[in-house]
């Protein structure tokens, strides 16, 4: 994803052993390629992008997360760091609720893009994000 004056700077993350462990404990993963090698899952990534959307956008009480898409571009490791943005993508409206999707991307500290997605959000009308 190309940066615009649109993005949404979601954050920066170094990625620690802590981190992981914590990480794999709550989801109860016990894949030794993630301890042993030290290789973070991609859905744990992208649970840090869906963390960030969530204080960043201000979703209402009410807001359905209904789909989430990744595509893991390169292995992210213990000790890399991670930076995040976001735009907003489509918006649709169905009866009382607006549909937001926002696509993603999670670049290294060398710049190179390690994860892309897509996220939609089902959000009560009168509270919808505006694009």
């Amino acid at each position: 994803m190309d940066a615009s004056e649109n993005d949404i700077m979601l954050g920066e993350w170094e990625i620690t052993d802590d981190w992981l462990n914590d990480y794999l404990i709550a989801v109860s993963d016990t894949g030794v390629e993630y301890t042993k090698l030290g290789m973070v899952p991609s859905v744990a990534i992208s649970s840090l992008v869906i963390g960030a959307l969530l204080e960043k956008l201000g979703l209402p009480s009410g807001t359905i997360h209904s789909l989430q898409e990744i595509d893991t571009i390169c292995p992210v490791f213990i000790g890399d760091l991670l930076r995040a943005s976001a735009v907003i993508g489509q918006t649709r409206q169905r009866g009382d609720l607006k549909f937001v999707t926002v696509n993603y991307s999670v670049n290294n500290a060398a710049g190179k893009e390690v994860q892309v997605g897509r996220s939609t959000v089902l959000v009560p009308h009168e509270a919808a994000i505006e694009k």
